[in-house]
């Protein structure tokens, strides 16, 4: 009404210089430190040295690139997970869910297979079994929706809690999981021939890292090249019009949910064999959330994803240092990841639309 009463309009922009995208990008990103810079100081910090301290912890030596790699690579796997999904717009939250179904089940074979493979092959099953881990979660809330039409945002919110329930229930019993010379929620220590191999001597940069650049490719390439791409990217910009023209959209879900929750699956089975080397409560720091956000920011880009997950890697593996140095708690990286997110949609809508005066009649 405002605008109509100042013969103004809104109308979408065609097309924007991708110069100017990218400086509109980087100025929001700018604005969003400034504004947790200023959360910083209201909790009595320095946000200068916050900042410092951030950047020192997750890029200041080799060894901290190395960790601020490895805290990115289960982020890439969850965003994947999200890009696939949301390309669609299937709009599923089970990303955390994924993950711990997929270190799960990894675990699971491995406690099988162990003592009857060698160190190549064990290493496949345990991958195969955090993909097939997280997929078939995927799978069960496509199905729901096919089936019974239930909404995949609540399906998939609510496998996460049964998920990680499960996963309560078999760590706090010996009778399962829990290690039998530990009082702690976590399983024993899994035997090195199941370790992930590190890419880099004295670091903890495991190859689940290559793994994960490896399937940013892949995504991109299935997207842009594949008939299930075309169709996915066509469901996504008009699912009634996908359906028109023959194509079985309730089996797409499935497929599509099977995916994107294999890719989070192979998140956890990463976090397992190749970081904490047994199963707890703490493999996730929020990843399977984070990758939302990783994805969103990332535009569902796949290839973009690698960078803006490291991006995400070095705010958490430098909220450690910061926090060590300065006092200020690492919840604030929480906020920083907010505001750039929300800086990015603003950004968004500023490059896709405009204000425009309407000529006046009379």
């Amino acid at each position: 009404m405002m605008l109509k009463s100042l013969h103004l309009e809104i109308v979408k922009v065609r097309d924007v210089h991708w110069a100017i995208q990218v400086l509109l990008v980087v100025l929001g990103i700018l604005a969003a430190f400034f504004v947790s810079g200023w959360f910083i100081s209201l909790s009595g910090g320095n946000p200068a040295e916050a900042f410092i301290a951030m950047f020192k912890g997750a890029f200041g030596e080799p060894r901290k690139v190395y960790d601020t790699l490895m805290r990115a690579t289960p982020l890439i796997f969850t965003g994947l997970a999200t890009v696939i999904a949301f390309r669609a717009k299937i709009w599923s939250i089970g990303q955390e869910g994924q993950l711990y179904a997929g270190a799960m089940l990894a675990y699971t074979l491995y406690r099988i297979f162990q003592p009857m493979l060698d160190r190549p092959l064990l290493l496949v099953v345990v991958l195969l079994g955090g993909f097939l881990g997280g997929g078939l979660l995927g799978l069960l809330a496509g199905w729901l929706k096919s089936r019974f039409n239930v909404d995949i945002i609540i399906s998939t919110v609510l496998l996460n809690y049964i998920v990680t329930t499960m996963l309560l229930f078999l760590l706090y019993d010996h009778k399962y999981w829990m290690g039998a010379e530990t009082y702690y929620p976590r399983t024993d220590t899994i035997t090195k021939d199941a370790w992930f191999p590190i890419i880099f001597e004295d670091a903890r940069l495991h190859m689940g890292f290559l793994i994960a650049v490896g399937f940013a490719f892949m995504v991109y390439w299935t997207l842009k090249r594949t008939p299930y791409g075309y169709d996915l990217r066509a469901m996504g910009s008009n699912p009634i019009a996908t359906m028109f023209k023959g194509i079985n959209v309730n089996r797409l879900i499935m497929i599509t949910m099977f995916l994107s929750g294999g890719l989070a699956g192979m998140a956890g089975s990463g976090e397992v064999f190749g970081v904490h080397h047994n199963v707890n409560m703490a493999i996730s720091a929020g990843y399977g959330y984070t990758g939302i956000i990783v994805a969103m920011v990332s535009e569902l880009n796949p290839l973009v994803v690698i960078i803006v997950s490291i991006l995400f890697g070095a705010l958490i593996n430098g909220s450690v240092v910061m926090a060590t140095q300065t006092g200020i708690h690492t919840s604030i990286i929480f906020v920083i990841q907010a505001f750039v997110l929300l800086a990015i949609l603003i950004t968004r809508a500023l490059m896709s639309y405009r204000i425009r005066r309407v000529p006046h009649a009379g």
